[in-house]
């Protein structure tokens, strides 16, 4: 008979007991894989030069500084590609929330006449798509390129999203909508002051979703976008990133606007050293809501998931 073991007072054998061990250990590991690379960029984000360019700072700084943050923030469009994506991720948010509820309201009724055609519209959006080069063209003859709405309008909707809020309405219970017409109320009213507040959880997890995609958003906010000023914090990492050394070159010679404000450069600053600021100043904002969120992540996930 095979050995048993108790955890937390439920009795394992030797293969449950292995088994557990193996999670604990590839957790560890995974987690080790997640954890190492933030701290290594965060070490060298403030530590000296000299350690940095010799490649000499692992997971703990050395020769403490902060004149590369100092640097990202006072003399470079830092604060402008923050605002950027802020904007971008917060109206874009609200829009996308707003779109996807009263698309799919009206997509969860049976009797709503045409709900199969534009139901098969969405799928098939979801599978092809019309390619870069045409949605390049419409977004420049509205003349969108280098604003918000370039940024906003085009990804307004998430079709994945929209079927998730969709599924989530036709589980609500029928009865309560009925009795709301009864009493009168109208589609808005019902909307409104009834579906909306029994979705929260979904709207939630919805909204967060569109968050992250708004915010991670690189590849269409460098396509729509060709001033600095207009420029999100994931291009302008791009850029600064992509640069390497030749970015300091570039502040040498007169700053990232050209104004001369990065004309004296200390011998304390390597290009490493910046991207590695950018990148840390860069994570702030999402390790500080993280907290806060995750519960609603974790939420999304099981909403989307397969149940059997």
């Amino acid at each position: 008979m095979a050995k048993k073991f108790k955890s937390k007072g439920i009795a394992m054998d030797a293969s449950e007991k292995f088994v557990t061990v193996l999670a604990y250990v590839l957790m560890t590991i995974f987690s080790l894989v997640a954890i190492l690379p933030c701290l290594h960029v965060v070490s060298k984000s403030v530590s000296g030069g000299t350690y940095v360019a010799a490649g000499q700072v692992w997971f703990w700084p050395r020769g403490f500084q902060l004149e590369c943050m100092e640097y990202i923030l006072f003399k470079t469009p830092f604060f402008s590609a923050l605002k950027n994506s802020l904007i971008v991720t917060g109206v874009g948010t609200l829009v996308s929330v707003l779109v996807s509820i009263t698309t799919a309201y009206p997509l969860s009724k049976p009797n709503f006449k045409g709900r199969k055609v534009v139901t098969l519209l969405y799928v098939f959006s979801m599978v092809f798509f019309g390619g870069l080069v045409p949605a390049y063209m419409v977004v420049q003859m509205l003349g969108l390129l280098d604003t918000y709405a370039g940024m906003i309008l085009p990804f307004a909707i998430v079709q994945f999203n929209m079927f998730i809020v969709k599924n989530y309405f036709e589980g609500l219970p029928e009865t309560v909508e009925e009795s709301a017409r009864i009493d009168g109320a109208g589609d808005f009213t019902i909307l409104t002051k009834i579906v909306i507040p029994m979705s929260t959880p979904v709207i939630a997890t919805v909204t967060l979703l569109y968050a992250i995609n708004y915010w991670n958003n690189y590849f269409h906010a460098m396509m729509y976008t060709q001033s600095i000023d207009m420029k999100t914090l994931q291009v302008y990492l791009f850029d600064l990133i992509n640069s390497g050394s030749s970015f300091l070159d570039q502040m040498a010679s007169g700053g990232y606007y050209g104004d001369g404000i990065g004309a004296s450069i200390s011998v304390d600053i390597t290009a490493d050293g910046i991207t590695a600021a950018a990148v840390t100043l860069s994570l702030i904002p999402i390790v500080a809501l993280y907290p806060f969120v995750q519960r609603f992540l974790i939420k999304g996930i099981t909403i989307g998931s397969v149940k059997g």
